[in-house]
């Protein structure tokens, strides 16, 4: 024996069961354990068995934020459309304001020239009237039609450089 102290290991661990010795066979003793009882779960009241007055407060709430949901989204396709819709007109308005200048200038250059050969056809003795069977015909240029999808294209690339000012 030492002066050491020995260490208990009763009061920490639970004993387990010790085979017994049968021959030459060892069999494990099981401990006796208690019937187990079946343990039913409580049933819960379904969750639609609530009061009138809640029930059309849930309702209400419901349809309320339907409501809300489909008035926003009525308000955001307004704002869109109150500010998208202007700004391609203006943008349309304008391309056709260049245009019609362009045209004005054209027959403005157009009579200018008309007048100016008036003048020198006025002033010079050699020129002639010419007959009918005098005129050379030559037959039109061919000129090949683009397509619609080639001139949706070159519109989109035109109006993407539009709108991809930093004003906005």
């Amino acid at each position: 024996m030492s002066a050491l102290r020995q260490p208990d290991f009763y009061p920490v661990y639970s004993p387990q069961a010790q085979p017994e010795k049968i021959g030459n066979q060892r069999q494990l003793v099981k401990p006796q354990t208690k019937p187990t009882k079946v343990v039913k779960p409580k049933t819960f009241a379904p969750p639609n068995n609530l009061p009138s007055n809640l029930n059309t407060l849930s309702l209400l709430q419901k349809s309320s934020f339907g409501i809300a949901i489909v008035s926003m989204t009525a308000s955001i396709g307004l704002y869109i459309s109150t500010v998208h819709i202007p700004k391609v007109w203006s943008q349309e308005y304008q391309h056709l304001e260049n245009l019609q200048r362009q045209e004005r200038q054209l027959i403005a250059i157009n009579e200018t020239l008309k007048y100016q050969i008036a003048q020198e056809a006025s002033q010079d003795k050699l020129l002639s009237v010419s007959s009918p069977e005098s005129a050379v015909f030559i037959p039109p240029a061919k000129i090949g039609v683009k397509n619609q999808s080639d001139i949706s294209t070159e519109r989109a690339k035109t109006v993407e450089l539009k709108l991809n000012s930093f004003g906005y």
